[in-house]
């Protein structure tokens, strides 16, 4: 079997056994028993439970990328099209229910990824969304919005809001078009 089968089929069993146990000491065991490998095939082609829940993050990512892929480039105005993807990524995020247990159970394994250590995670999203923007009549910087999109959907998914029911897309979509017209709104008589 190819090495890049032996990861996926590592990755997918990670991802079960996480969701299902959560990470406990004996991870790997469970892990390498679900995907049918020895323990040391699993540290040789992941390493440490931290490498390993790493990698079931990139891979995640990918994902949910290569399903924003076609929202991103979908026509509307550059306003439509910023609401739409933090709409359409904070939905994604509120739905993995493997990245939700992790939050909830224990935030310390994730929230580095999105918070401290997010400049791997924004460099990757910028190298994958770049080749599929669309330049903008005015000179709109597709790459500074790309990366204020991603910084206000993982602000939304990790942070309860007391104004705006997240797990509402219609809702959040009003919310957010209402921020871009404060700057619009005349001045008060």
């Amino acid at each position: 079997m190819a090495d890049e089968q032996i990861r996926q089929r590592i990755l997918d069993a990670a991802g079960e056994c996480l969701l299902h146990a959560g990470p406990t000491a004996r991870i790997h065991h469970l892990i390498a028993e679900r995907a049918g490998v020895s323990r040391p095939t699993l540290y040789k082609h992941l390493g440490d439970q931290k490498a390993i829940i790493e990698a079931l993050l990139h891979r995640e990512l990918d994902r949910f990328l290569a399903c924003a892929r076609t929202d991103l480039t979908h026509g509307g105005s550059p306003r439509e099209r910023f609401v739409d993807m933090v709409v359409y990524a904070v939905g994604y995020a509120r739905r993995h229910t493997l990245l939700q247990k992790i939050l909830r159970e224990q935030p310390q394994i994730v929230l580095p990824w999105l918070t401290t250590n997010a400049a791997t995670a924004f460099e990757h999203v910028l190298a994958f969304m770049t080749p599929h923007l669309e330049a903008e009549p005015g000179g709109a910087d597709q790459k500074l919005a790309l990366e204020w999109q991603a910084r206000l959907a993982i602000s939304l998914f990790i942070t309860p809001s007391p104004t705006t029911r997240l797990d509402d897309p219609g809702q959040l979509r009003r919310h957010l078009s209402a921020l871009f017209d404060l700057g619009h709104a005349p001045a008060p008589a």
